[in-house]
């Protein structure tokens, strides 16, 4: 009588640690689509603007277009992989307008409407993502406490 009830207690302890070991294993694919989701998408990179700043880093002079008139001669469009080489302003967001000052014919950074949709319907993605791995998660955690509890309730039910 006694061996059994002990070799069932030792079998309920490897229960716990799988289940344990299962828990952590989905904590560490979670953190690791986290991880891996925000460093491939870039979700949370900066772009600095042309006109903050130059080559160098070092605050530069008003552009033109803040201090007189302009027209936009092309509007917002994609850099060639030849014009982001060449093209400081193309560095940026990978996207170029080009404009007309009244002293001045320049190129300046700017950020396409179509990316910026993208973007964030990128972001939304990785968010219901995220949501479904965190559902998942917490059925899972949810049937283990579950099993937990009703193992308390037989043990004790079978101590009477």
């Amino acid at each position: 009588g006694g061996g059994a009830a002990a070799a069932a207690v030792a079998s309920k302890s490897g229960e716990e640690k799988m289940l344990q070991l299962a828990e952590l294993v989905y904590l560490l694919v979670y953190l690791c689509t986290i991880w891996n989701t925000f460093t491939s998408f870039r979700v949370c990179e900066a772009v600095p603007l042309q006109s903050e700043r130059n080559t160098t880093g070092i605050l530069q002079s008003w552009p033109c277009w803040e201090k007189e008139e302009f027209s936009i001669i092309r509007k917002c469009t994609s850099c060639s992989d030849y014009e982001k080489k060449v093209k400081v302003e193309c560095a940026f967001t990978g996207f170029v307008e080009e404009i007309q000052c009244t002293s001045d014919h320049k190129y300046r950074s700017c950020r396409s409407d179509e990316m910026e949709e993208l973007k964030f319907w990128r972001f939304e993605g990785i968010v219901v993502l995220v949501g479904v791995i965190f559902a998942i998660i917490v059925l899972f955690r949810q049937r283990a406490l579950d099993r937990r509890a009703e193992q308390k309730v037989r043990r004790q039910l079978e101590s009477i």
